[in-house]
């Protein structure tokens, strides 16, 4: 089977008139061949997304695809870019989206890239960790983010999060100013997490009262 034919209407957003499942794989395997790491891939919800390093983060820099069909026969592919930890101040995440559009026309051995997926998510919240115990802990990002920004000098984010070792340190240290310049820190880093990431760190696995949640 041929590669489908995929048209450009815009920088980030394409169309075709193939199969739905056809240009899927055609997509996922372009952004493999791209040095992706599959993410997600969800053909019932048209979501279909990729990492790649990004400075320290192995998974930081993210390429969503997005598919839609605005009439019979036509399949609507548009592209996304994002961090996991960090703003778009420069713009790298939408010119890797841009980058990934302008090869999606190119035909591709879909064969040769099957879907591998680093981490299977087919419910809205991200699956435990594999042998891990915990389950979801019900830790909430908002508040989290409040803690943070209002009681970060005082450590009642750390607390919230089960580091109450770390907790007694910050309120021990309050008068200092140190634990405020760590808790502005901790705060942009809390604010820029995903749904998935916020999970990972402070809902899917066992936070001890010394761990140093990053």
């Amino acid at each position: 089977m041929g590669s489908p034919t995929i048209t450009t209407i815009s920088d980030l957003v394409l169309r075709s008139h193939d199969d739905y499942e056809a240009v899927f794989e055609h997509v996922a395997a372009h952004l493999q061949a791209e040095g992706g790491t599959i993410k997600k891939a969800d053909r019932a919800k048209g979501e279909l997304e990729a990492s790649w390093k990004y400075g320290i983060n192995p998974f930081g820099l993210r390429v969503t695809a997005h598919f839609d069909s605005p009439e019979e026969g036509v399949v609507e592919l548009s592209l996304t870019g994002s961090f996991v930890d960090a703003i778009d101040t420069w713009g790298s995440a939408k010119k890797k989206a841009k980058a990934i559009a302008e090869v999606l026309p190119s035909p591709i051995n879909v064969a040769a890239w099957p879907i591998r997926e680093q981490a299977s998510n087919p419910a809205s919240t991200p699956p435990a960790p594999a042998g891990s115990t915990v389950h979801h802990r019900g830790k909430r990002k908002v508040l989290m983010t409040l803690l943070v920004f209002f009681g970060g000098g005082i450590g009642l984010h750390k607390f919230y999060a089960g580091n109450w070792g770390w907790g007694l340190i910050y309120l021990a240290a309050c008068s200092t100013g140190i634990p405020v310049l760590l808790s502005l820190i901790e705060f942009i880093k809390v604010l820029c997490l995903s749904q998935e990431e916020f999970d990972k760190r402070y809902n899917y696995q066992a936070v001890r009262a010394f761990q140093w949640v990053w």
